[in-house]
């Protein structure tokens, strides 16, 4: 094989042309059959021997040790080992293997370390998740535009691979090098990455309503915090250092009109290398009325976070009811509604949106804006609206591929994920996020939040992906910061000027790796 490895020619011999799921065995390679007559019995037996692909595809989706639900394993994970042995029967001549990764956590800063060492030995799996794109920051990702383009055997009512997703979504995966690299396996619902789970005994005992606003979701903050209950900032940002809301749920209502002119390419999204420049011209950034004017908003906002939250577990804070409301990030929903261990009824919520009505413009700093439209409301996904928000999820790993020689056989398994019942089967098990394939159902809890009317802005704002931070090995401090101003151990313009230094680190880093990539591309 060549560099790229595999031709249109080679990949339409692979996959077969019989339809639906019911396809020949891919590995019988045409090539070898046409050879083997010339083979050693030896070469003969290793060319028929099966091939297996392994993978890593995040904690989440990875199968589980346990196959049932317990009150100390609330999730467990079926469907990727159901599908791996569903797809062996059919494929025979391909087996599934699926990769531990040795650490605490897929979120680890030593996810690099595990698998830097395995990508240079030729030994990592075949299909990974893009943790923060870290793979193919590095240049260890295959492009795949080309097999994007071609049919995908497991669902040939669609005319190309790429056609299974939302069309938006696929936009926003084209990588800053004009590249793609990714067929995703799941999808963000619009502009709710993070949101507000709550205890709904608690707000009756209170007489409090769950807010649909910004302005009420400061004013029940308050009331609870009086109450001696209060609002628990999302656990995991003290880990990781970030501020969601602010990225996701304040800015976005402030930014729609310097997004246009951080939209390079019109596709309305703004990834992190079309904001580079907009912080290298001065449009973002903490010294900019816009973010100054968001990050006062959280401020506000964190003096009403629960007492203690600096300190506390705030996950076992909530679970144990000791805190009526508290940001989380969406994917944890399920976690929350199907553990056994919490005795109270749960709701969740989308988070509320700034309008012009909460946030006004002075005359020094400006405010948000009203949505454009709202959903319908109808239990559906807005298609227009989907967009990827963390980059690629899986990728594959060139190295590994080419020293296996497995590119097709990882194709294959690859498609056969994204068809979009096996993708619904997969995805909705735990119903993390929703299937990436559009026209697959959604789950029930994803069904029911679909029903809530959200409002529409032609731009959202990803966590990393507008300034907020630039690479993936270092995140910026956003929430020990706003502790130690919360706290009163550091004042407002410090906090600034700390925010300003972490991003032009950033984007200094970030800045290097693109080049590097060019030049490695």
């Amino acid at each position: 094989m060549n560099k790229r490895g595999f031709s249109r020619r080679q990949f339409l011999s692979l996959a077969g042309t019989a339809s639906g799921a019911a396809l020949i065995s891919a590995c019988a390679m045409p090539a070898a059959q046409e050879t083997a007559g010339e083979m050693s019995d030896e070469e003969s037996t290793a060319a028929q021997a099966p091939k297996t692909i392994t993978c890593w595809l995040s904690t989440s989706y990875n199968p589980t040790e346990w196959t049932s639900r317990s009150a100390e394993h609330p999730t467990v994970q079926n469907a990727s080992r159901i599908l791996a042995e569903r797809f062996t029967d059919e494929h025979p001549d391909i087996l599934i293997a699926f990769a531990e990764m040795p650490i605490h956590g897929e979120r680890s800063a030593d996810y690099p370390a595990w698998l830097t060492p395995l990508v240079a030995a030729g030994e990592a799996p075949e299909l990974v998740w893009s943790l923060h794109d870290i793979p193919v920051q590095n240049g260890w990702a295959l492009p795949i535009g080309e097999y994007l383009d071609q049919p995908n055997p497991f669902a040939p009512q669609y005319d190309r691979w790429r056609d299974i997703f939302y069309e938006s979504y696929m936009k926003s995966l084209v990588y800053g090098d004009g590249l793609e690299y990714c067929a995703p396996i799941l999808s963000y619902w619009p502009n709710l990455e993070v949101g507000l789970a709550y205890n709904k005994e608690s707000f009756a005992k209170y007489g409090l309503e769950p807010p649909v606003t910004w302005t009420e979701e400061k004013e029940v903050a308050r009331a609870l915090k009086e109450l001696g209950d209060g609002l628990a900032p999302w656990w995991r940002e003290g880990a990781s250092g970030n501020c969601w809301p602010l990225a996701l749920q304040i800015l976005p209502t402030m930014m729609q009109e310097l997004c246009v002119e951080m939209d390079l390419n019109g596709d309305f999204f703004v990834g992190a290398d079309e904001a580079l420049p907009a912080f290298r011209n001065g449009l973002i950034g903490p010294n900019t009325p816009i973010y100054r004017r968001a990050w006062q908003e959280m401020f506000e906002l964190a003096n009403s976070w629960v007492d203690g939250f600096s300190t506390t577990d705030l996950d076992l804070l909530f679970r144990t009811g000791g805190a009526a409301m508290q940001y989380r990030a969406t994917g944890e929903f399920s976690l929350l509604a199907n553990d056994p261990t919490i005795e109270f009824d749960r709701g969740f919520l989308p988070p509320p949106m700034p309008t012009s009505q909460d946030i006004p413009p002075t005359d020094d700093l400006p405010g948000s804006i009203d949505p454009i439209g709202i959903t319908a409301g109808d239990g559906k996904v807005p298609a227009d609206l989907v967009q990827a928000v963390q980059g690629p999820d899986l990728v594959m790993l060139k190295s590994s591929v080419e020293s296996r020689d497995t590119l097709g056989e990882t194709l294959l398994w690859w498609q056969w994920l994204t068809e979009p019942e096996n993708n619904a089967f997969l995805i909705n098990e735990n119903q993390y996020r929703i299937p990436s394939a559009k026209d697959a159902p959604l789950g029930p809890m994803w069904q029911e939040i679909g029903q809530i009317k959200l409002p529409i802005y032609k731009y959202s704002i990803a966590w990393w992906g507008q300034g907020l931070y630039w690479d993936a090995t270092h995140f910026m401090t956003w929430r020990p910061l706003l502790v130690s101003w919360v706290l009163g151990d550091i004042d407002e313009e410090t906090f600034f000027a700390r925010q300003q230094q972490e991003y032009e680190d950033g984007a200094d880093r970030y800045e290097a790796d693109l080049k590097a990539l060019e030049e490695s591309s």
